[in-house]
Parts: structure tokens; C-alpha cells; sequence
């Protein structure tokens, strides 16, 4: 079935009354000021889809050249030659719009309009989280933008989870098809302002493709010269747009540059995002600058195409200094400026937060630094590779998207949980990127809302097995939950006691629980807790997971115990609640050590141990891999080091929800 509609327009388009007996037929014109309006506007909208087509007819005297037409009255098209129809491919949805349709003369005059009005029921399909990549048609005219894309090709399109995509073949790029756009463009000599963007950029078609995408909910990443196009698509204002602006050819230059994550001098008013998951897995270099930057490139024949905002130029007030101003006027957060500035001067890597007209996100990276060929070797390019990829999971993500944590129905009777639960509540729930959950609510766990579960569990006196949790984390719903989930592709963090649900998701057999396992009161220790990341002690077998992700920007502390360790808590009253694998209980053939053979069996990876284990007797945090039954992962923490409560003040209470943030940073 097509909705076919036609709007008529009440009273006489082409005339005014001027007279009370005079009719339409009566008036005279004179040829040099009547404008013969269209006709018969119609609509047309195939059921089930946002593709609408309009019709009308046009004038039958001279001189017309062309269409105007016109959206809700602020958005506007010319169309240069005389058409009866008008295509828009993706069209709004659920919303009332109205479109306008106008005669354009040959001599500059347009006529009264037509107005169909509308308003299409549709639900949208969710995206599978690929990533489209928006280059100039010419983007081989620049060796920065080439670069790139080869990169993209090699790690997104080829493996299934990008398109390449350019003005030309614009209409790919499809909310329903990719939750996130990287537009890129990086250029010598090209004029300051987003119309002048190269290859299609700034054509009307790609803009209103852009703005659409991000309307509906899609993601755009901008970097180099592409920071422009937040004007272009009406995320800020011409006024704000970037202002620190290059394009020259460059030179060679001998420096290191990046990214200063930590904003501002005065007290207070320090705003450190060097924990932001754009910069998650990259080295937080000391020693080049006032403060330690995260790096993009070396030395190295360098543009210097800054794209930034100069925060000084906009006439903001002190709020309480122009950082702040700026966040508060563009909801926004400033994530990044040049590597030696520690004022409020400048923002290179914004991220404009969605809009109740931008149902996505846009996160803008302005800075030179941001640089794909430097004439040769760049030292550095693992770190720009890394931020990239980090930038393009992070706008890849959903912006309806939540973390969730489940904990048992009686998690107060817990101080542990409890904590981790005031935790999380204030860093993801308050947020509005979390949720919690218990067994009573299993049903507020969807796939497609949360991309990864915490499940936390540390009691006092609960026996082993998966069968004594509490609280209803042994229900058969909440079982049959999780496993839904983690088949579905969701993934898991269990932590303590809930190590044990690998076994009841069916991820492990019943013979591969674990079989190290603490339920007492505990009580005061005075020892320096955490996990042991280098895993064995024979020559050519030897693990160092000290760089996994899950350890991103903790102290790695050397002198406490044989090997540096990554620490969980100080001294204080310790449940010693271990929940973890025994892996010499297991019967298992060295092939050639046990760890070996553990992750041969189970598809995994063992990342952490106690702190003075050298050998491979036990493994305390294990990395299932996503199977052909379990599409999601699982990381699963049971040392008894992972500890929320220790009956005060816990002095490595930051690398404890440092870590604790990576994990879900990790599954999320």
C-alpha cells in the first residue's frame, strides 16, 4: 500500500481580494510582478519505508527556470531546472513536518507556495555498530587523507565493520546501517570556512546527508579541516566556528606532538580527561612538556592544519573560566588542546554531547597533531592508530546505549556490594550511561540497550557453587538471562563470588569451577593486595599482560613482592574471598605449562594472578573469548584482592575503580 495525499490550499494563491464582488478571473496582472504558483501537490510514501516523493504541476506561463523547496520553513533547496517531482530519500519520522514547494522565474521572482504536510510512523532498525568513513571524491589529491584511508580499509572495510563512503556515493550512509561517520579531510591551501571543503564535501547533498544522519542518531567523528562541518550542519552557530586555522604546506620539524587531556591551572578548575576512553590503551607520555600529553607524532615533515577553537575569541565570560563557558553555551566537553598549553586558551578535541534536535553525538579532533603522513617514519604511529580506533568504538557506540550491573535482590546486606553499587550508581547511572539491576528486574537487560553486564557478588558465608548465590542470582531467569545475553553477544563482568556463573551460563563445564574459594569473615591485614599480570616463570613461557587494556593507567608498583604488581587495596579488614581456577586441579597436561593448556581448553586468556604467584598455579582473572555458542565475552575477576570494603579508608581505592572502569571501558 503507497499513502498518496494531496493538500489544497484554501482561497486564491495568485490573487488578493480586491474587491468584495471581484473574483480571481476579473483581476488583471501586470507580467512583471504575478508569479504563477504550482499546482496539485501531492505526496507519496510507500508503506514501511521514509522514502518520499513529492508531485505537483507547474506553471503553464513563461520564464519559469526552476523549483524552490522548502522544509518547515528553514531549510532550503533550489533546484536549478524545471522538475515535477522531488525526491527525499530519508525523510523524517514520527514528527510532524511540513515541505513547501515554489515557482522560481528566469527574472529573480518566486511565487506563493503549495504545503503538503505529514508525518510518517516508523521504527527505526537498530545499526550493528559498523562504521562508514566520509573522504572527499578527489581524497587521493592529499597523502594525510590516503593514508587514512588505507588504514580504514584494512581494518574496517576488510573485516566486515566499515564502508568507505564519498560525496558521490553519499546516499550509503544510513543510520540504520552505521552507528557512526569519520569525515576526514586534511588539506594544503584549501581557504578557511566549511564551503570551502574539497571533493563534494560542502555540497548541499552531503551536508543534508551529514545533518540527517546525526538528527536520526548517528555519530560523527570530524577531524583535521572536517571540525568545519559543525557549522555546516548546525551543531553551533558561524559564530563559534573554528577560529585557529591552517593550511599551509609545513616543513620538517624535530618535535613530538599530541594531546594535553588536563584543562586548566587555577584550582578547582581542573578538568583531567586523560581516563576518557578516546585515549584508552595509550601511553601517557611525561618528560616532553609541562605535563605528560598523550602522543600522535614524531619528527617528521609536519603541515601545522590546525582546525581548533580559540576559546578566547568567542566574548565568553569567565563561568567560571572560558572552558567552562563554552561547555555550558554548546553542551559539550573540551577533551583536548595542543601538547603545551595548561590554560583555558584553546580546545582541540571537542565532544558535542547529543541535542534534543542531535540525537547523536559529534566529536571534533582540530588539533595538527592529528597528522596521517609525515613524510616518512612516525615513531608515534601506533599511538595515532590506537586513539583513531578508540575515537571510532567510541562514536560507534549507541547513544541510547548503557552499561548495566546486576547484583543480588539483598545486595545491602553486603558492605562490598553495596559500595560498588554506590560506585557505579554515581559514575554511569547519574550519568545516564548506566543502569542497575537486579533479579527482581532481569527483564530491563536488553541486547540491544546494554552492551556489557556487570554481576557482583561478595558475601560472607555463602557456600561454593553457583547454586548458593543470593538474592536470586541462582534463579532460573537470571540464568537464563544471562545466557541469553552472552550468546546474543552481550558481555560479561563477574567479579567475586559471581566468578561462578561461568559455569551456569554453560560458558565452562561444572568440572572447570573454581575450586579456589574464600566465604569467611576475614579480618585486619596489614599487606598491600592486587593482581600479578606477568604470568609464569619458565624461560620462552612467560605471559606480560602488564599492557592489557584492563591495567590502562594504573600504577604498575614494583618492590612490594618478586614481581611489580597492579594493587586493589591497602591494609584493612580483608575477607580474603578468593573465587578463582586452581589450574593444577584439573588433570591437565602441561602443553607446555598448565595456562597454556587452561586456554587451549577454554578459549581464553589468563590475565591476572595473586601478587607473588611467578609460577602457573592459579589464575585469578581470566579473559573468556567470545565461541561460536557465546558471541560475547566474558572477564572474569575472582581475587579475593578485588575487594569494595575494607572496613575504612582504602588508600588504593583509585586503582581499584580505575581498574574497575577499564574492565567495563573493555566489555562495553
Amino acid at each position: 500500500m503507497k499513502a498518496l495525499h494531496k493538500f489544497l490550499i484554501l482561497g486564491c494563491v495568485c490573487c488578493g481580494i480586491t474587491a468584495a464582488l471581484s473574483s480571481c478571473s476579473d483581476v488583471e496582472y501586470e507580467a512583471a510582478t504575478y508569479s504563477e504558483a504550482v499546482r496539485n501537490l501531492i505526496y507519496d510514501n510507500p508503506q514501511g519505508t521514509r522514502q518520499v516523493t513529492l508531485r505537483w504541476d507547474n506553471p503553464t506561463m513563461a520564464g519559469q527556470s526552476g523549483v524552490q523547496i522548502i522544509k518547515d520553513n528553514i531549510d532550503v533547496t533550489n533546484i536549478d531546472e524545471v522538475v515535477n517531482s522531488y525526491l527525499i530519500k530519508k525523510a523524517p519520522t514520527n514528527v510532524d513536518v511540513a515541505y513547501t514547494v515554489k515557482a522560481r522565474y528566469s527574472d529573480g521572482r518566486v511565487s506563493e507556495g503549495q504545503t503538503v504536510r505529514f508525518n510518517i510512523a516508523y521504527e527505526a532498525k537498530k545499526s550493528a555498530g559498523m562504521v562508514a568513513m566520509l573522504v572527499p571524491d578527489d581524497y587521493e589529491q592529499s597523502a594525510d587523507e590516503k593514508d587514512a584511508v588505507a588504514w580504514f580499509q584494512k581494518n574496517y572495510v576488510a573485516t566486515g565493520k566499515g564502508t568507505l563512503v564519498t560525496p558521490s556515493t553519499i546516499d550509503a550512509l544510513d543510520h540504520e546501517q552505521q552507528t557512526g561517520c569519520w569525515v576526514m579531510c586534511d588539506r594544503i591551501g584549501i581557504e578557511r570556512g566549511w564551503q570551502n571543503l574539497p571533493g563534494g564535501l560542502a555540497a548541499d547533498e552531503t551536508i543534508n546527508a551529514l545533518k540527517a544522519f546525526c538528527e536520526d542518531g548517528g555519530n560523527l567523528f570530524l577531524t583535521n579541516h572536517a571540525t568545519q562541518l559543525t557549522v555546516a550542519v548546525g551543531r553551533i552557530a558561524e559564530a563559534y566556528a573554528p577560529g585557529i586555522y591552517g593550511n599551509g604546506e609545513g616543513g620538517p620539524n624535530p618535535d613530538i606532538w599530541g594531546s594535553q587531556p588536563v584543562i586548566g591551572n587555577a584550582e578547582g578548575q581542573i578538568y583531567d580527561h586523560s581516563g576518557h576512553d578516546i585515549y584508552r590503551g595509550m601511553t601517557f607520555t611525561s618528560g616532553l612538556y609541562e605535563r605528560a600529553i598523550y602522543c600522535f607524532e614524531s619528527a617528521g615533515v609536519k603541515g601545522d592544519h590546525n582546525c581548533m577553537w580559540d576559546l578566547n575569541a568567542y566574548g565568553l565570560a569567565p563561568n567560571p573560566n572560558v572552558v567552562k563557558a563554552w561547555e555550558d553555551l554548546t553542551n559539550s566537553h573540551v577533551l583536548g588542546t595542543w601538547n603545551h598549553v595548561v590554560d583555558y586558551c584553546c580546545a582541540g578535541i571537542i565532544d558535542f554531547d547529543p541535542t534534543t534536535t542531535f540525537a547523536g553525538r559529534i566529536l571534533a579532533v582540530g588539533l595538527a597533531a592529528y597528522e596521517w603522513n609525515i613524510g616518512g617514519t612516525n615513531e608515534k604511529q601506533d599511538q595515532l592508530e590506537r586513539f583513531t580506533s578508540n575515537c571510532l568504538s567510541y562514536v560507534s557506540t549507541p547513544a541510547e546505549q548503557k552499561v548495566a550491573m546486576l547484583v543480588a535482590n539483598d545486595y545491602e546486606q553486603s558492605a562490598d556490594e553495596k559500595d560498588a553499587v554506590a560506585w557505579f550508581t554515581r559514575t554511569f547511572v547519574d550519568a545516564g550511561k548506566g543502569i542497575v539491576i537486579t533479579p527482581a528486574t532481569i527483564d530491563q537487560l536488553d541486547i540491544e540497550q546494554n552492551p556489557m553486564c556487570w554481576v557482583m557478588c561478595d558475601r560472607i558465608g555463602i557456600e561454593r557453587g553457583w547454586q548458593n548465590l543470593p538474592g536470586g542470582l541462582a534463579a532460573d531467569e537470571t540464568i537464563n538471562a544471562l545466557k541469553a545475553f552472552a550468546a546474543d553477544g552481550g558481555n560479561l563482568l563477574l567479579t567475586n563470588h559471581a566468578t561462578q556463573l561461568t559455569v551456569a551460563v554453560g560458558r565452562i563445564a561444572e568440572a572447570y569451577a573454581p575450586g579456589i574459594y574464600g566465604n569467611g569473615d576475614g579480618g585486619p591485614n596489614p599487606d598491600i593486595w592486587g593482581s600479578q599480570p606477568v604470568i609464569g616463570n619458565a624461560e620462552g613461557q612467560i605471559y606480560d599482560h602488564s599492557g592489557h587494556d584492563i591495567y590502562w593507567g594504573m600504577d604498575y608498583v614494583s618492590g612490594l613482592y618478586e614481581r611489580a604488581i597492579y594493587c586493589f587495596e591497602g591494609a584493612g579488614v580483608k575477607g580474603d574471598h578468593n573465587c578463582m581456577w586452581d589450574l593444577n586441579a584439573y588433570g591437565l597436561a602441561p602443553n607446555p605449562n598448565v595456562v597454556k593448556a587452561w586456554e587451549d581448553l577454554t578459549n581464553s586468556t589468563v590475565l591476572g594472578t595473586w601478587n607473588h604467584v611467578v609460577d602457573y598455579c592459579c589464575a585469578g582473572i581470566i579473559d573468556f573469548a567470545p565461541t561460536t555458542t557465546f558471541a560475547g565475552r566474558i572477564l572474569a575477576v575472582g581475587l579475593a584482592a578485588y575487594e569494595w570494603n575494607i572496613g575504612g579508608t582504602n588508600e588504593k581505592q583509585g586503582q581499584l575503580e580505575r581498574f574497575t572502569q577499564n574492565c567495563i571501558s573493555y566489555l562495553k
